[in-house]
């Protein structure tokens, strides 16, 4: 009961001081969302990113091109090895025909003209498919690792400088993101703060009165750790409705291109929602609490 009083207590004395310094109020509030809007537009476009690199990662098929005076014997070991991979799905052997005709039926009639060749200048080739498993590009390096010193393969090919590209990218990306986030939690945990600092200053008098007629520090503590949480929460929800808002814009302007890459523009996914609530209120009750200690700590040396 005493708790429950002591918490009662504290969100009245939480709202008065939010009324009495609306202005630092609404400043510290409209600096989180602002933090907590970048934060996030740049999670969704990671959240996207790794969703359409994961996509595409699961359609990566390996192409292993043969050369033309192949053996029946070097073939069928090629086979031997393909078939025999744990990893491999199937496979589909393209003879230099199909190769050229497909080649053909996908160019433009404009350019057929200037390809009219004599000759099939295309190799025949191994078209590879994967399980949809984890760490499938490394079942596909270490696959075309081993082809690659086999007799009868001209080359292997999987887009493996695009990938690693995308990759190195990513992870420069979600760096980035860490690095990023922390520098605004850095930031907000000091602007939080001295809003904070400016409330209890405004109430010193009346602390220290308190304290004198034997309040506890922690019942002093509460109504601004309170009102530190409670910017946090405020600047978090604004910030996510102007990142829905963003979203909701981007997917009715593009949606329509992503689709014919079978690509859904996503936002961003609840377990992340809530950690940018979670973070923004923590961020709220360390600056305030740093505020109150440093305070109180300072009325002790008095």
């Amino acid at each position: 009961m005493i708790h429950m009083q002591t918490l009662i207590s504290g969100f009245k004395t939480t709202l008065s001081n939010i009324l009495n310094n609306k202005q630092t109020f609404f400043l510290s509030v409209a600096t989180i969302t602002i933090s907590i809007f970048i934060l996030g537009l740049f999670l969704m476009l990671f959240v996207n990113l790794n969703g359409f690199l994961s996509k595409w990662n699961r359609q990566v098929q390996l192409m292993a091109y043969l050369n033309d005076d192949i053996t029946k014997s070097q073939r069928e070991a090629l086979v031997d090895i393909i078939s025999k991979s744990p990893n491999v799905e199937s496979y589909l052997e393209v003879s230099r025909e199909e190769a050229w005709a497909e080649f053909q039926s996908n160019m433009s009639e404009n350019l057929k003209p200037l390809l009219d060749l004599d000759f099939n200048p295309l190799p025949a080739s191994y078209k590879i498919k994967f399980h949809d498993v984890e760490n499938r590009l490394v079942f596909i390096r270490e696959l075309s690792e081993i082809l690659k010193t086999k007799k009868g393969i001209e080359s292997v090919e999987y887009g493996e400088e695009w990938i690693s590209r995308f990759e190195k990218f990513m992870v420069f990306s979600k760096v980035f993101l860490f690095a990023m986030g922390g520098l605004l939690c850095f930031g907000l945990t000091l602007i939080v703060s001295n809003t904070i600092r400016l409330s209890i200053y405004s109430r010193q008098d009346e602390i220290e009165l308190m304290l004198l007629i034997g309040a506890t520090p922690r019942f002093v503590k509460i109504p601004f750790l309170l009102e530190g949480m409670f910017q946090g929460f405020v600047g978090s929800v604004l910030a996510l409705f102007l990142v829905g808002g963003v979203h909701y814009y981007l997917k009715n302007e593009f949606q329509s291109s992503l689709d014919s890459m079978a690509i859904k523009f996503n936002f961003i996914s609840e377990p992340f929602l809530i950690g940018l609530v979670g973070l923004s209120v923590f961020v709220g009750l360390m600056a305030s609490y740093i505020s109150t200690f440093q305070f109180l700590r300072m009325l002790n040396k008095k």
